[in-house]
């Protein structure tokens, strides 16, 4: 959950920083953070709610794969 965070917070913050360069965008110290705020709880329930789905999912594909099914029958 803080590696999201982290990410996000660092994702945005150089996309901005870009938009201030190439753009000349106005600096907002306020409207900037508030953004960062909501993206970065976006992304954290987001990833509450998607991560035990993927988690399920590996587990499902590594038993699949590990099974030992032998179909070769002697009669």
């Amino acid at each position: 959950m803080l590696t999201v965070a982290g990410i996000t917070f660092v994702s945005t913050l150089i996309i901005y920083m870009m938009q201030i360069a190439v753009l000349g965008v106005q600096v907002e110290i306020l409207a900037f953070s508030r953004i960062i705020l909501i993206e970065t709880l976006y992304n954290v329930i987001l990833s509450i709610i998607i991560y035990p789905l993927f988690q399920k999912g590996g587990k499902l594909i590594e038993r699949t794969f590990t099974e030992k099914k032998i179909l070769t029958r002697h009669f």
